[in-house]
């Protein structure tokens, strides 16, 4: 499969870019800057729950996005405008989502730093264009907006692999100090 391992190696070529390095450093420091009262950063962590919040928040604004393109698909007047109410929900809760992403990727290694800088970048790319559908659609220009909003979900889709790199491959957020208890 050599698609396969050319995307293998492009997540590689995103840890090891140095290049991104010197913007990683000033978006760091303004997540730190911004999240410092240690109870709001431990809650957008997931402290109180015992695991990452941003996993559970992304579920939001992927699944309205998901329903809205399934109604775009399946067509009518009366799916539009779900369509359009779902687009805008998504937008409201990648807020959220982002914000709480923001501060546990603040914390990460240098090429987990990296690969998390792109994540987001797609992500905000992303999360424009299903902007951009929203406004399309609240203007009647429908053929538009769903354009875009297939567009947005092809580039979430994206950086929705490379979060699913930085957990499962890099071990981004993964904690080794507590017990586990089926682990015995």
């Amino acid at each position: 499969m050599p698609e396969i391992r050319a995307i293998r190696r492009l997540t590689d070529a995103v840890e090891h870019a140095d290049v991104l390095d010197k913007a990683v450093d000033i978006d760091r420091s303004v997540v730190r800057a911004l999240a410092r009262p240690k109870a709001v950063r431990q809650l957008l962590h997931g402290v109180p729950f015992g695991h990452p919040l941003h996993p559970l928040m992304v579920q939001v604004p992927l699944g309205v996005w998901i329903s809205a393109a399934v109604l775009d698909l399946i067509g009518g007047r009366g799916n539009a405008k779900a369509a359009k109410t779902l687009v805008g929900v998504g937008l409201v809760s990648a807020g959220g989502a982002t914000t709480a992403g923001y501060v546990d990727w603040a914390e990460l290694d240098r090429e987990q730093l990296r690969t998390g800088w792109v994540h987001q970048a797609v992500n905000w790319v992303g999360i424009t264009l299903y902007g951009l559908s929203w406004v399309q659609r609240k203007h009647g220009n429908h053929g538009a907006g769903k354009l875009l909003g297939f567009a947005g979900l092809t580039v979430v889709g994206v950086g929705g692999y490379l979060g699913g790199h930085l957990a499962y491959r890099q071990r981004a957020g993964v904690g080794t100090s507590e017990h586990v208890p089926f682990d015995d």
